[in-house]
């Protein structure tokens, strides 16, 4: 009998785990991600082959009004990830300096399925 209940007691606790690793991750902790920045409408007609295309993907495209207007998202690690609204105007901001780039490390809050923007810098490029 003892057996069994911990058995019970056992199989509850790996569920419990399990559901809390699928949660979101809370608003309050911040995520640091290094990627691409790519402009929306580049990245939703180039959906099928991001990977390739981010390669070829210009700074001055994803500052074009259009692009621009479309909002902003990040790739890294194969996935796309959108900034919200306020964020998209600081990427903007970002992507108009002359010293930036597209391969960025971000800092983040994750909402729901997008980012809020809490700092955005140049990837540095890693010595050999």
């Amino acid at each position: 009998m003892k057996k069994a209940i911990f058995l019970i007691l056992a199989l509850c606790f790996i569920t419990t785990l399990a559901v809390a690793a699928d949660m979101p991750v809370p608003t309050t902790d911040t995520i640091t991600i290094k990627g691409t920045v790519i402009d929306n409408i580049c990245a939703t007609a180039n959906v099928n082959n991001i990977s390739e295309f981010v390669k070829t993907h210009t700074k001055q495209c994803a500052l074009m009004p259009n692009c621009a207007a479309s909002g902003y998202s990040i790739l890294s690690e194969g996935k796309l990830t959108k900034f919200d609204k306020e964020s998209n105007v600081k990427v903007e901001e970002f992507l108009q300096k002359p010293a930036s780039i597209l391969d960025v490390v971000v800092v983040a809050k994750k909402n729901g399925e997008e980012l809020t923007l809490v700092s955005i810098d140049n990837q540095k490029e890693e010595k050999k």
